[in-house]
């Protein structure tokens, strides 16, 4: 079931990988380009960081990151042990955002593989 929810995912425009990643920063699940590296040690990064700026500034906890560039993230905390990362080339990240809650409580309550 979780594959086949970040295989849709991926179908998205501009999705290139999909992945699930737990609290303690262990890649779960993915699903991708074939022979093509998932970039999990940037989403990682970017996750700890954001949560480090928040504790920093007394912003409370992050739920989600959205990056924009040439290269395209969203990283989403799907539960408090579930994180879901969409990244990519192009595409609307407001689409990639409707689909995450769409699918919100499937990721945040499948069982690891």
């Amino acid at each position: 079931m979780l594959q086949r929810v970040l295989a849709g995912l991926c179908r998205l425009e501009g999705v290139n990988q999909a992945m699930l990643i737990d609290d303690s920063g262990q890649l779960l699940a993915s699903v991708g380009e074939e022979g093509v590296m998932p970039p999990f040690e940037d989403a990682v990064e970017m996750i700890h960081v954001a949560q480090e700026t928040g504790d920093a500034l007394g912003l409370g906890q992050v739920y989600e990151v959205w990056c924009e560039s040439k290269k395209r993230m969203i990283i989403d905390v799907a539960a408090p042990n579930r994180i879901v990362v969409l990244s990519g080339d192009g595409g609307r990240l407001a689409r990639w955002r409707h689909a995450l809650d769409r699918d919100r409580r499937i990721l945040a309550t499948t069982p690891r593989m």
